[in-house]
């Protein structure tokens, strides 16, 4: 049975331990529709204050876990040796100037374009799932999780020449 990350936030519930428990799966979790209401049901009862937007701190803590996730979830199927790289630029856009060329050097060109359409297709799977999501706070929470991807993506597919 794949983990649930419910249930690992409900024992991880700060972002470096969190991470720190879902990096071993390598994106082999449980990501659905439900596991993601699970989630934000988890991370509201752990998180009360971001609810209703009273603790900035607590409503940063929650875009801060799902793009954990997303990362994690994304990041499934990419070579060992590439893994740190792809985290690093989806942390932090400016990590694409940075990794991107390394990245193309280890894989090449041809293999790094692959994994940039994979990333793109993975992210609006993930999106068209949190479309299906009530309207709520834990949809809220992830969609603008997944929104910092699109321009991560964009600045990947510019660094490649596409």
């Amino acid at each position: 049975m794949k983990p649930s990350v419910a249930e690992i936030l409900k024992t991880e519930i700060s972002p470096e331990k969190y991470l720190e428990a879902i990096k071993p799966f390598n994106g082999d979790f449980v990501f659905d529709h439900d596991e993601m209401m699970n989630f934000g049901e988890v991370y509201c009862s752990l998180y009360p204050e971001s609810v209703n937007h009273g603790d900035s701190v607590q409503v940063v803590t929650g875009y801060k876990l799902v793009r954990i996730t997303i990362i994690e979830c994304l990041l499934a199927g990419i070579d060992i040796k590439l893994k740190p790289f792809y985290r690093e630029m989806l942390i932090s856009a400016s990590g694409v100037t940075k990794f991107m060329p390394e990245v193309l050097d280890i894989a090449g060109r041809e293999s790094t374009i692959d994994t940039y359409k994979s990333l793109d297709n993975k992210v609006k799977d993930i999106k068209s799932v949190i479309d299906t999501l009530p309207n709520s706070v834990i949809k809220e929470r992830f969609t603008g999780g997944v929104s910092v991807f699109y321009n991560t993506l964009y600045l990947i597919k510019k660094s490649l020449n596409l």
